[in-house]
């Protein structure tokens, strides 16, 4: 121990304050801010640690960051795909619509592995025949099937058919490594899978969604969104009407007969096959274009459902967001051209060369909300174009990496507060009511609405938390390397770690930080007393449990939280304590992590709470829409939790509840926050409640996000939805 004079030097408090995981709340390290220089002594009562005297247990939270993160090369997937040379036709009869699409492909792919009779590829061994499988969804009807090795066609025994998968046995114990061809002269599938129609007037209007795993459905995919090909379309399709793909034209259309015609395209560059799109457009639509960014954008729209004052709207809109992305990507976009097909009653999905973006959701939605929808849509023209996830589980990295972009061009192109303020909510609302305690790593063969429930929402937050820590211009640097420079256009979550190696507070990584907080559950709580000249910081678990690593429950971990004080900055970025104690402090109110620009809850002491609260009753403007509903979403958490003391609390409760109620325009989608103080969850248990029913109150209440006017405070499309799921839950309505 040292005496009270004893100084420092602000390297050694760092290194304290790291040692500091497993001291107890009484002998918290103390460090002594001054506004030039860190001065650390021992105001009394308090003992001051400056030497090595604490001793760390074997879970200290710094020896599990200090290990370095190890990168396990894959083998290689025994198989590789190569090419695709597809041929579709969808009939156009809207009097007595053909369920039926028919389809030829030419695929060529390489074994890497020799296929035998104890292949790991092969789900039955067999000591004859060697078997080949890939996936399909309800494909049947498949005619001439031949498997062609090295210029000579092999022997096919049996091609056995199930809903989900295609097996090629051949009259040979075994396949060898090399290339092989796969032909399929003719097979049908079901328009309403893979391929919808929407009426268009007199005519339909066809798309597809192939994305995460619907583009089995179309053709036989391996590995369909972690794996690359070239693909090489042409569409069969009535006379008259207008096909699109994922790459341009090739020549003109030629006719066939007097109904048909045929399409060709360009071959595009490896793309996944979740990424691939086409469309047939009937007569009902026409088209804008726009070359100003350097690539030819095109917008097609019903000219009896659109207005043209509309299309150009959209056009420059995504004419502006396509420049950012320019800027941001440091090169045009990967495609010689990109079409944007508004087509209604859809959900947005993920594609390549051209995207089909739902008209109602688009008009319906607030300038921030469109330009963030077509900024998501097109920075996959790049991220999840250029290169792919290699490991579907962890497909919520790539989708966190395109809504971290989309919502950088969002702040390029207006100030707009509620886009963040929606944002903050749907991370909230899925930590306490959705999905609580969840890991971001998904199921091995995850589905639309587990990768809509999961992605785009706090690991964005832990991204730009880690944007804070080194910059916006390294963030980018390393996203673009990441893109770029990703081996054969394959890249995972160690991939970026490895970009992203800055250190931070001595020995720690950025990349360590980003590798823990996505491998664990929930959200941390941070407790913040304040005393007369100094604050006490301390992380709390509240005997919480969370999802780990190995997707067990079990109690919520120490994080390693990034600190942000509203008043002062500290020498220290990444508290990896239990807690720590700052002094002095000047008069006044310090907040930390306001603005929830880090990913962990903030609960004050209760005369912190009456000074926010007199704060938002007299000047709530002082503060952004987010700060405000984050400071009450904040306390009402911990006062559904019980984390304040009694009667203090619940009188504060009432004031803030109140507050609301008398102003209730300074306060936008303050349902969302007052909601843990008037659900009665601390004395009533919620009823269950069926996944189906939640999912669909859940997007129902995030699709009213969508539009600033939807999201008034005790009325509108939010209030509602956020009624009903608490009536859905007690059986009354709550708010």
């Amino acid at each position: 121990m040292f005496g009270a004079n004893a100084t420092c030097k602000s390297a050694e408090a760092r290194f304290l304050i790291r040692l500091a995981a497993t001291v107890s709340t009484e002998s918290l390290l103390l460090l002594l801010f001054h506004s030039k220089q860190a001065t650390f002594h021992r105001p009394p009562p308090l003992p001051f640690l400056c030497s090595t005297d604490v001793v760390l247990a074997s879970g200290d939270l710094q020896a599990l960051l200090s290990k370095s993160i190890q990168r396990t090369e894959a083998a290689p997937p025994p198989l590789r795909l190569i090419s695709y040379d597809l041929q579709l036709q969808v009939p156009l009869l809207p009097s007595q619509m053909c369920r039926f699409f028919t389809g030829r492909v030419v695929l060529q792919f390489e074994l890497t592995t020799q296929i035998g009779p104890e292949s790991p590829f092969v789900s039955e061994a067999s000591e004859t025949r060697a078997k080949l499988t890939f996936e399909i969804t309800e494909l049947d009807h498949f005619e001439n099937v031949s498997l062609v090795f090295s210029g000579t066609e092999l022997e096919i025994y049996n091609v056995l058919l199930t809903d989900d998968t295609m097996e090629i046995s051949v009259n040979q114990p075994v396949l060898f490594r090399g290339r092989y061809t796969l032909s399929v002269h003719r097979y049908k599938g079901l328009v309403g899978n893979a391929i919808y129609y929407r009426d268009a007037g007199e005519h339909a209007v066809f798309g597809s969604a192939l994305f995460p795993r619907r583009s089995s459905a179309v053709f036989p995919t391996y590995r369909p969104t972690t794996s690359k090909a070239l693909f090489s379309i042409s569409m069969v399709h009535p006379l008259g009407t207008t096909a699109i793909s994922s790459a341009p034209q090739e020549g003109h259309s030629r006719k066939i007969d007097t109904n048909w015609q045929t399409t060709s395209f360009a071959t595009t560059s490896p793309v996944a096959a979740s990424m691939m799109v086409f469309s047939i457009l009937p007569l009902e639509y026409t088209t804008i274009e726009s070359t100003y960014t350097g690539t030819k954008l095109s917008i097609w729209y019903n000219k009896y459902r659109i207005q043209v004052a509309q299309a150009k709207h959209l056009l420059n809109t995504a004419t502006q967001v396509l420049a950012l992305l320019k800027q941001l990507f440091s090169s045009l976009v990967p495609v010689a051209k990109l079409d944007m097909i508004l087509m209604h009653d859809i959900n947005p999905n993920p594609s390549f060369g051209a995207v089909i973006i739902p008209e109602a959701q688009f008009y319906s939605s607030d300038y921030a909300n469109q330009i963030y929808q077509l900024a998501s849509l097109l920075s996959r023209q790049w991220i999840g174009g250029l290169a792919v996830i290699s490991d579907e589980r962890e497909l919520c990295f790539q989708e966190d990496i395109v809504a971290f972009v989309a919502a950088k061009i969002v702040r390029r192109m207006t100030n707009d507060d509620f886009y963040r303020l929606a944002h903050y909510a749907k991370v909230v609302l899925t930590e306490t009511l959705f999905l609580p305690g969840e890991l971001l790593s998904l199921n091995e063969n995850p589905k639309d609405l587990e990768i809509y429930e999961k992605c785009g929402l706090k690991g964005v937050t832990m991204l730009e938390s880690v944007e804070n820590l080194i910059g916006e211009q390294t963030m980018v640097l390393k996203i673009n390397e990441l893109v770029y420079n990703s081996a054969n256009g394959v890249f995972d979550s160690l991939t970026f770690y490895g970009l992203i190696n800055n250190t931070v507070d001595g020995t720690v990584l950025v990349s360590q930080l980003l590798n823990y907080w996505r491998q664990h559950g929930g959200i941390p709580n941070l407790s913040m007393d304040r005393f007369s000249d100094s604050i006490k910081l301390l992380q709390e678990s509240g005997n919480r449990t969370v999802k780990s690593e190995l997707n067990t429950w079990e109690k919520m971990p120490l994080w390693p939280l990034a600190l942000q004080f509203t008043e002062f900055k500290l020498p220290v970025e990444v508290m990896l304590s239990q807690g720590i104690h700052v002094a002095p402090v000047r008069q006044g109110n310090v907040f930390v992590n306001l603005g929830f620009t880090h990913f962990y809850r903030v609960n004050y002491d209760l005369d912190t709470w009456r000074a926010i609260k007199q704060i938002l009753t007299e000047n709530a403007t002082s503060y952004t829409k987010r700060e405000r509903i984050q400071l009450i979403s904040d306390f009402c958490y911990f006062y559904a939790s019980n984390a304040l003391a009694e009667p203090a609390a619940s009188v504060l409760r009432n004031e803030f509840v109140q507050l609301i109620r008398l102003r209730p325009t300074s306060f936008p989608i303050c349902d969302v926050a007052i909601y843990n103080c008037v659900a009665p969850h601390r004395f009533t248990k919620p009823k269950h409640v069926d996944r189906n029913t939640m999912t669909q109150l859940r997007r129902r209440l995030f699709d009213s996000f969508n539009n600033a006017s939807d999201m008034e405070c005790r009325s509108g499309p939010a209030h509602d939805a956020m009624n009903d799921i608490c009536t859905q839950l007690y059986g009354l309505s709550c708010l």
